[in-house]
């Protein structure tokens, strides 16, 4: 149950501030250490792989009107900005295709707010690339705390946890960052949650606003890191409190949220360790369907003209996102649109053999033969809730009445199903094609060593 104020426990933000501001780069385990350097190059391949999309050039635009300086270059668009509009730019653009890694539990995407900040702050302050990679993995594991104690929760009411957690994941990383002390990164924190947004409704209509959200969590986290450095207060009680994080935005019995998980094991534990890299460019939960349906395809002869009905089943958490409104996920207005549809990823592998990012394309969308396969999609609810990451369990009926089952028990890019190294590469190059081969092996060949770099700017270099 939901516990009260009388036995909640208190100080959650300064008990995650304090861990920030004592913990040492020197002393990442080489296991976080690995996992951050794959994330920083995952990150680095989905920014330089947006910025010529309709999302990247307006976001662009915008930030360009927004102000000028010479704190830190865009490594998306290579303009010099202030360090929060360079953030607030490359964190849409590592969220524009959806591609982006996701904390199992908790459903955030940690490193496109947290990688972003630290790249642009660590150009701005001159920081080594050792402090850089530790900010990423120190703010990641802050994410994915904060995400964890409301898992579902935030999803549940339309919040998206990726904005309203990485706020206050930035702010606090961002203030311990730039020289500030545990207790301003307390106070910054609670000056995010006051700019702690991120509501859901563009999965309505396909609109682009979500994608912003981890630019917004960068460029509102990092404000509120100088506004505490400069004496502005926060409350300290921003995540616990009466009208704090967890009470003002989930509020259901069915997803009570848990104040303790959040700092149990913590600097012993790491979380971040749980998130998933994604092999397809759509809303995590629906990645086991497609393996279900590539699996699926390879058993189907003569295509999918004889599919007569396609049924899955999705637990209620994900329902929401991807399933509902029907009518609307199975034709999608927009490539946004159908990043969310289970229908049309799921109709898209069953007839092409493959889901990859030419496939979110206005023109793909479109496809009648897809969006007829997608006509003919329903789900159940699934009762077995994955042990780890997100299950998927699909069937395909064909006309002779042959039924093709198929069970996904969890995601592949997962801790416990990995996706191997070559492929983590291959989407990388994928995402950052517009530079030539030389060059993209310069940043993967900075970022193995860029614990031992007196700076970025090597790999800064390599991106532009």
């Amino acid at each position: 149950m939901t516990p009260d104020a009388a036995t909640a426990p208190l100080g959650l933000t300064t008990q995650l501030s304090e861990w920030c501001a004592q913990s040492r780069a020197e002393d990442l385990p080489h296991e976080v250490l690995a996992d951050t350097k794959l994330r920083l190059l995952d990150t680095l391949g989905l920014i330089l792989g947006a910025a010529d999309t309709p999302i990247g050039r307006a976001v662009r635009t915008a930030a360009l009107e927004m102000g000028s300086g010479s704190d830190a270059f865009s490594l998306g668009t290579g303009d010099c900005l202030p360090a929060g509009l360079a953030a607030l730019i490359d964190g849409t653009l590592a969220h524009a295709a959806d591609f982006d890694d996701t904390h199992d539990l908790s459903v955030v995407h940690p490193s496109a707010a947290i990688v972003p900040m630290a790249l642009a702050l660590g150009q701005a302050r001159k920081l080594t690339g050792l402090e850089v990679l530790h900010a990423i993995a120190i703010g990641n594991e802050i994410n994915c705390r904060i995400g964890s104690g409301a898992p579902g929760g935030f999803h549940r009411h339309g919040f998206h946890p990726t904005s309203v957690v990485g706020t206050l994941a930035v702010a606090i990383t961002a203030t311990v960052l730039t020289g500030g002390t545990a207790a301003q990164a307390v106070h910054a924190a609670g000056i995010a949650g006051s700019q702690a947004a991120g509501l859901m409704e563009a999965f309505a209509d396909g609109t682009w606003s979500k994608t912003l959200h981890p630019g917004w969590a960068c460029h509102a986290g990092m404000a509120a890191a100088s506004l505490a450095k400069a004496g502005f207060t926060g409350p300290a009680s921003i995540l616990e409190g009466r009208f704090g994080l967890y009470r003002s935005h989930v509020q259901d019995a069915d997803y009570p949220f848990d104040l303790d998980t959040v700092t149990d094991g913590l600097g012993t534990r790491w979380t971040m360790l749980d998130c998933s890299f994604k092999p397809y460019p759509c809303a995590h939960a629906i990645h086991p369907f497609v393996d279900a349906a590539l699996a699926i395809h390879g058993k189907i002869e003569g295509g999918t003209a004889d599919v007569t009905a396609i049924r899955a089943l999705v637990g209620t958490t994900y329902q929401p996102l991807i399933c509902e409104p029907m009518d609307a996920k199975r034709v999608p207005l927009t490539p946004t649109h159908a990043r969310a549809s289970l229908p049309y990823a799921v109709s898209v592998a069953l007839h092409r053999g493959a889901l990859g990012p030419d496939d979110y394309s206005e023109e793909v969308i479109g496809d009648r033969t897809v969006l007829s396969l997608a006509e003919r999609f329903t789900y159940a609810t699934d009762t077995v809730k994955a042990p780890a990451g997100f299950r998927g369990v699909l069937e395909v009926t064909m006309s002779d009445g042959v039924v093709h089952r198929h069970v996904e028990p969890v995601n592949r890019g997962s801790r416990t199903n990995p996706m191997p190294s070559s492929e983590m590469i291959g989407k990388f190059r994928l995402g950052a094609a517009r530079h030539d081969r030389g060059r993209q092996n310069a940043i993967i060949e900075a970022i193995d060593h860029l614990e031992d770099a007196a700076s970025i700017n090597g790999l800064v270099r390599a991106c532009l």
